[in-house]
């Protein structure tokens, strides 16, 4: 095959895998919430809403930092109320935090004592991950579900559930994302064997 003819296939396939990668940003996936994510703070305010959730005990989530911990709200139904809305500002993060660091949230159960912790499961009591997150489950903002039993209760992570948005970000890809990037790499390896064999 011809060098001008090579680079005009190497081309399109690279503009082919940029179009897909784009169309992916846009792509509503519908998976189950990951288990062991973590949260990192990209700068800016991150809000934070309290949603319904199946907890039988009172639990409080906080902003872990080291040895200290900062309230940020109760769990519903049995501390605030579905909605509750908590905005943490760019500078008060920014005092503990740079830009790209992890937000390390958990929970504190009041009936028991207990802190679970998002991310994974050593940093918790019981060695088991007690938080999930979803990106797929409302447009915009990434839902944050917690365990709050020692060894991990049902395991559906809906105990404490808060939705976060604004300067936070997941380390866990949409799955979508990785499916259509799978699949352009496999389309990638295809069209070099093809134009080997020519």
């Amino acid at each position: 095959m011809p060098r001008g003819s090579l680079l005009r296939s190497g081309r399109r396939t690279l503009a082919a895998l940029a179009a897909v990668i784009g169309l992916s940003s846009g792509t509503c996936a519908v998976a189950a919430p990951v288990l062991g994510a973590q949260l990192y703070w990209q700068g800016g305010d991150v809000t934070i809403e309290v949603q319904g959730s199946t907890a039988g005990y009172l639990s409080e989530l906080r902003l872990y930092r080291g040895a200290t911990s900062t309230f940020i709200a109760y769990n519903a139904p049995n501390g605030n109320p579905v909605g509750t809305t908590v905005t943490l500002t760019s500078a008060a993060l920014d005092v503990d935090h740079n830009i790209g660091d992890e937000l390390l949230f958990g929970i504190y159960v009041t009936n028991t004592g207990d802190t679970y912790k998002l991310g994974p499961g050593s940093r918790n009591p019981d060695g088991l991950v007690h938080g999930a997150i979803d990106s797929t489950a409302r447009a915009g903002w990434l839902r944050v579900g917690f365990e709050d039993l020692y060894g991990g209760g049902d395991k559906d992570y809906d105990d404490n559930v808060f939705d976060f948005q604004g300067g936070v970000r997941t380390n866990v890809p949409e799955p979508g994302t990785l499916a259509l990037v799978g699949l352009a790499l496999a389309s990638l390896g295809a069209s070099a064997r093809r134009r080997q064999r020519h």
